[in-house]
């Protein structure tokens, strides 16, 4: 178990991939070891001569022969790297903080943005138009969420979310930004830019369409005019941009698998002998400038795919010297890849939920089995590998993913049936895949647990209070166990999703009586399953409060349970050694709660 842990939770290799400008390198950080890493296919793997200092972020110069990294530390500094030098230009913008380079995957032509804060802790945009600095503020934009420029590098357009939800939109017009378009809830809700056209005229649009699936419109910056420009009216659709003409060239399907469609005739051979290669879900992470190499994540790795020639150039981070890190990697190539299958679960009103189901190599079902519950609610589970999932399954144990009402990527009619529902039919639905999973022959129905954080956290508790015994053990990571506390908190924070959780799950005063019914704080006395409370002590949406007095609560009523709290950790666990911690500790409740009992 020891080992399972590291190999699926301890430090990943390489993250924040990026593309060399000339398609030959990739770049990226690691949480094994500080420092930035680059991979060229002449010579392999080096660390580049900047300390042993911790990278926040990090990209590529536009013409290429430079890298921009940014150091943290109590402030953050922005410094580039000149390969042919080897020299270090300091080009930190002037008094601004928790600095990121914006949209590192968009081949930009001779500068690159960054974003950041100021000393008051505002939003500050500033552009870096020379390896050599200085940065310059844009002016203005100091309200803006986000920012965008045309394939000159301008910056033309903005958006903000409002107070209420509504999606803001602002054009540039010299030094100053004026509101040309605004959407309100609840549409703008599930509405999100996308990037402008070349020109800077238009802004692309993810939001509804034809039969409230989701699709891409263009606004017109000039007129506030909107316009369809890709739907089908079956399933969601996002779109990938060809790089300097901002032409849409991918739409990506959304669907128990997410698939890919050629929108540009020229694509159409090279996808299908992309996906014919590797017919597993893959990923573009980025795209040369001339579009000829992409920088593909797949399952089992990374490829760079040169278009022309039908060339893959598989990719797997390396360590340029041994010790503990490289013994890390070489264990996680061990890994032994469990099956996932697709699954159509049938709840009781009818509804069809798509699902996943991994099950342990070289055992015979029925499996004990974890339920895994996704967090958001509205986000969505994927056919895609799952640490989580596999991790499981080297343990022997299956686990079962399903995308029930409310979860996003199925229009927002299917959102909309988990509004004001918390605990409802939405937790029905998961009752709904037990029972499939037990008739199906694929699950053992007394050794089950329930596993999640954030909502799938909330659930979990759920299940072990209020709802009948169906589990062996509750798991809940960062969850909400007072909704009324939590929403209150919602209310009064500046969360980027403040306006979604009180449109979605309930308002703390007009819906307390509703609210506090669907609690697991209030069913404490009737908890019937044992309980495993996990929470980050800096978790900035929901308070660490929640697990502590859920444990107090328990333990009053004497129920078994256990509460574990992390320091530096926030809305979920994601340092390297606490996810193993977590995961050793998960594994030994699972052990327990899920072995098989001789009578």
């Amino acid at each position: 178990m020891r080992g399972a842990a590291r190999r699926w939770f301890g430090a990943e290799p390489a993250v924040n991939l990026a593309l060399s400008p000339d398609g030959r390198a990739v770049s990226w950080q690691s949480e094994q070891e500080p420092g930035l890493f680059v991979w060229r296919r002449e010579h392999g793997v080096r660390r580049l001569p900047l300390g042993r200092v911790r990278i926040a972020d990090h990209a590529w110069w536009p013409g290429g022969g430079a890298l921009l990294a940014v150091v943290a530390g109590q402030t953050d500094r922005v410094i580039v790297y000149d390969e042919a030098s080897g020299r270090t230009t300091d080009v930190t913008p002037e008094a601004a903080d928790r600095i990121h380079v914006v949209d590192r995957d968009q081949p930009r032509l001779r500068s690159l943005l960054l974003s950041g804060a100021d000393a008051d802790g505002r939003p500050a945009w500033h552009i870096l138009s020379s390896p050599r600095g200085p940065a310059r503020r844009v002016p203005g934009a100091g309200t803006a969420g986000r920012l965008f420029s045309d394939a000159g590098d301008r910056p033309c357009a903005a958006t903000a979310r409002a107070g209420d939800g509504s999606l803001v939109v602002y054009a540039a017009e010299a030094d100053t930004w004026c509101e040309v378009w605004r959407s309100r809830p609840p549409g703008s809700l599930v509405t999100h830019p996308v990037d402008v056209t070349a020109d800077g005229q238009g802004l692309y649009l993810s939001g509804p369409c034809r039969g409230g699936f989701l699709g891409v419109r263009l606004l017109d910056l000039r007129t506030g005019k909107v316009r369809t420009v890709l739907e089908d009216g079956e399933h969601d659709l996002d779109v990938v941009l060809h790089p300097v003409t901002r032409v849409p060239q991918l739409a990506l399907v959304s669907g128990a698998r997410q698939g890919h469609r050629a929108l540009d005739p020229e694509l159409a051979a090279d996808l299908a002998e992309l996906t014919a290669r590797h017919p597993g879900e893959l990923e573009l992470v980025g795209l040369t400038r001339d579009n000829a190499t992409w920088l593909v994540q797949l399952d089992s790795g990374h490829l760079l795919w040169e278009r022309g020639t039908g060339t893959a150039h598989p990719f797997t981070p390396e360590r340029p010297k041994p010790g503990l890190a490289a013994r890390i990697t070489r264990a996680a190539s061990r890994r032994v890849i469990a099956p996932t299958a697709t699954v159509a679960v049938p709840a009781r009103d009818g509804l069809v939920l798509d699902g996943y189901l991994v099950t342990p190599v070289g055992l015979a079902p029925p499996y004990p089995t974890v339920l895994l519950v996704h967090g958001g609610p509205w986000s969505r589970d994927s056919y895609g590998l799952s640490p989580q999932a596999q991790w499981l399954a080297e343990l022997g144990y299956a686990s079962l993913r399903v995308n029930f009402r409310g979860s996003e990527g199925y229009g927002t009619r299917f959102l909309d049936l988990g509004r004001a529902d918390w605990g409802g039919r939405m937790h029905d639905d998961l009752e709904d895949t037990l029972r499939w999973a037990v008739a199906q022959g694929h699950t053992h129905p007394d050794r089950v647990a329930i596993m999640g954080q954030s909502y799938g956290g909330y659930a979990a508790l759920m299940a072990a209070t209020a709802r009948p015994k169906a589990f062996a053990l509750a798991v809940a990571v960062c969850a909400p166990t007072d909704l009324v506390a939590f929403l209150r908190h919602v209310k009064q924070s500046s969360h980027h999703e403040r306006a979604h959780f009180l449109y979605r799950v309930g308002d703390p005063e007009g819906d307390a009586d509703r609210l506090r019914a669907r609690s697991p704080l209030t069913h404490a006395a009737g908890c019937h399953t044992p309980v495993l409370l996990v929470h980050g002590r800096d978790d900035p949406l929901v308070p660490w409060t929640h697990s502590t007095a859920m444990a107090a609560a328990l333990a009053e009523h004497r129920h078994p349970h256990h509460c574990l709290v992390l320091s530096g950790e926030g809305h979920g666990i994601t340092r390297p050694a606490n996810r193993i911690r977590l995961a050793r500790v998960v594994g030994r409740q699972l052990a327990f709660h899920l072995a098989e009992r001789r009578t």
